[in-house]
């Protein structure tokens, strides 16, 4: 998966309510942040290793970890957007 796939299933996931921020590196890894109107996360991970996710992070949580995870993208994003409907 490269960033304008992982763009392209965010937006097929919340449409153009959020916006996506979505940074690739050389060994594959994808790093995402998005935000809505009242809530943001942050996604990372690897297709191959799995995806690691923190809804409304803390401003001072800094690098400390995700508190959920997920074997998909769009398994972690469809977890989102049902918390974020909540």
């Amino acid at each position: 998966m490269n960033p304008q796939q992982a763009r392209d299933l965010v937006r097929s996931v919340f449409g153009d309510r959020v916006h996506a921020e979505v940074t690739g590196f050389p060994g594959g890894n994808l790093s995402l942040a998005i935000a809505g109107s009242r809530h943001s996360a942050t996604v990372d991970g690897h297709p191959e290793t799995g995806w690691a996710y923190t809804i409304d992070p803390a401003e001072d949580d800094g690098f400390t970890g995700h508190d959920q995870a997920a074997e998909t993208l769009e398994e972690a994003l469809r977890d989102i957007h049902g918390k974020l409907a909540d």
